[in-house]
C-alpha cells in the first residue's frame, strides 16, 4: 500500500491521544501514591504528547488542504479542537515547569492544573471522535 496523507495522518494521531491521556493517568497516580517516578513519567508523556500534537496537526492540515482551502478551516471543528488542545497542553507543560513547586505544595493550584488537564484530554478525545467522523470511519 503506497503511503499518502490518507494513510499517514491516522498513524500520527494515535500518539498524542495515547501519550497525553497516559501522562494524565501517571500524574494522578503520582499525587495519589506520592511517587516521584510516576510524576516523571507523566512529565515525559506530556512533553512527547505535546510534540506529537504538532506532527498530527501538520499532517491533518496537509490532508485537509487536498480537498479544501485555508478559508474553509474555521468551519472545520475537528481542526479547531486539535489546535486548541495543542495550545492548552503547551500552556500546561509550560505551567508545569514554571510552577512545579507551587503545584507540589498548593492543593488549589494542583486542583486547577488537574481540572484543566482533564478538560483538555476530554476535548482531545472529542476532537478525535470528530476526526473519525470526518474521515468516514464511524457513523
Amino acid at each position: 500500500m503506497p503511503y499518502s496523507l490518507d494513510n499517514i495522518h491516522p498513524l500520527f494521531i494515535h500518539f498524542p491521544i495515547a501519550l497525553l491521556s497516559t501522562g494524565l493517568f501517571f500524574d494522578l497516580l503520582a499525587v495519589i501514591l506520592k511517587r516521584e517516578d510516576l510524576e516523571n513519567a507523566g512529565f515525559w508523556c506530556m512533553l512527547m504528547g505535546t510534540i506529537s500534537c504538532l506532527f498530527s496537526n501538520f499532517t491533518g492540515i496537509m490532508i485537509f488542504l487536498t480537498g479544501a482551502s485555508f478559508s474553509d478551516l474555521p468551519r472545520f471543528t475537528h481542526a479547531l479542537l486539535a489546535w486548541s488542545t495543542t495550545f492548552i497542553f503547551a500552556f500546561l507543560f509550560w505551567a508545569r515547569i514554571k510552577y512545579q513547586m507551587d503545584f507540589r505544595y498548593s492543593p488549589l493550584k494542583q486542583w486547577i492544573y488537574f481540572s484543566i488537564n482533564i478538560l483538555a484530554v476530554g476535548i482531545l478525545f472529542y476532537g478525535a471522535h470528530l476526526g473519525a467522523e470526518a474521515a468516514g470511519r464511524i457513523q
